[in-house]
């Protein structure tokens, strides 16, 4: 079967076009150079708004570097020494001053400044310099309303898809784990790393998606609330990976007797709840969450185990098996959603 590749996307038809369109409106405005445009809109729109956003401005920054280094440079130093000797040492100032600054692609903006106006506008470096900013600016503005207006990509809409994708993520794990208890049959090893490293991955993604989205979010109470939420779900779901790796390590529930088949149908009950929880969560995340009772498994889980220790030997089978361990981790998921809706509630 062959694979069904796509020509081109939403992202690379916006590039394009915005790339375009910055060309026709230099030319049009009869700006020279206009192929600066260009160059900006394709270093720029990337990603989201909040990626695009911060490269735009560091892009800005660095065209402002470049040209004063330049500006210095070729009149002072240009006059007492060979022209590579005086680029070297600027491309060296644009380094030093834009690590200084904080540029993580800026300083590169800045030396390409510093090159091209030192070797190939020379002689009106004055003029060009302005209009080289003028047509960076031109590039920036319209990649950033492209990506507002055609086809959005916003961090904030991603960091909230992939949190949703994260709840929904570990709600499909704990119900393959259950249909897997019921049947007392294990996955296979490498199906379980691969159920773990599918969830760290995401939940690498959400942390990746952060930064970006925090450019997004206001300084308003809605924002600091949108931050604190972040901060109390990547440590949720960090604590989600942690009881998962545990239950996919523990082996099968011996099935002799009814205290531990109780016990097995109690726990798969309480896990069912945590899934149908999650997928909740998944509906209606970052808006106010209504709490839901987890009490009631508590307290089953509880009588479960109680019942078992009045019967000594179903209690050897059990600790010898490493089945115990099963409630005591239910029971730490309940706790971990009884905290996790507490807090989610108290920042509504």
């Amino acid at each position: 079967m062959v694979p069904n590749y796509r020509l081109f996307n939403q992202s690379e038809v916006r590039l394009a076009l915005t790339a375009g369109l910055s060309a026709g409106l230099t030319i049009t405005l009869g700006l020279p150079d206009p192929m600066y445009a260009p160059m900006a809109v394709a270093a720029v729109l990337s990603g989201t708004l909040g990626n695009s956003w911060t490269l735009g401005v560091q892009r800005i920054q660095g065209t402002i570097l470049g040209g004063l280094i330049l500006f210095i440079g070729h009149n002072t130093i240009a006059t007492s020494m060979p022209m590579p000797i005086g680029i070297g040492i600027s491309l060296a100032c644009t380094r030093i001053f834009g690590g200084s600054l904080g540029l993580r692609s800026g300083y590169k903006v800045a030396g390409l400044v510093v090159v091209m106006g030192w070797t190939v506008h020379a002689n009106s470096i004055n003029s060009w310099l302005p209009i080289r900013l003028l047509v960076t600016l031109i590039g920036v503005l319209l990649s950033l309303i492209a990506i507002n207006a055609f086809w959005p990509s916003r961090a904030l809409a991603e960091h909230k898809k992939l949190s949703q994708s994260l709840f929904n993520g570990f709600a499909e794990a704990l119900q393959e784990r259950v249909q897997h208890l019921k049947i007392g049959v294990d996955m296979q090893a490498e199906i379980k790393r691969q159920r773990r490293d599918g969830l760290l991955s995401k939940l690498m993604a959400l942390q990746n998606q952060r930064p970006a989205a925090l450019v997004e979010l206001g300084a308003d109470r809605n924002g600091e609330r949108l931050l604190r939420l972040w901060d109390l779900e990547e440590q949720f779901f960090t604590e989600l990976i942690g009881y998962y790796r545990t239950l996919l390590r523990l082996p099968m529930l011996p099935m002799d007797g009814p205290e531990l088949q109780n016990l097995l149908e109690v726990e798969l009950d309480v896990l069912s709840f945590i899934a149908n929880q999650l997928i909740c969560y998944a509906n209606i995340w970052p808006n106010p969450l209504t709490k839901q009772d987890s009490h009631q498994w508590s307290s089953a889980l509880e009588a479960a185990e109680q019942q078992i220790y009045e019967n000594p030997k179903v209690m050897d089978a059990l600790l010898a098996s490493s089945g115990g361990r099963r409630a005591m981790v239910c029971n730490q998921l309940l706790q971990a959603i009884e905290r996790f809706q507490n807090n989610w509630i108290a920042l509504a």
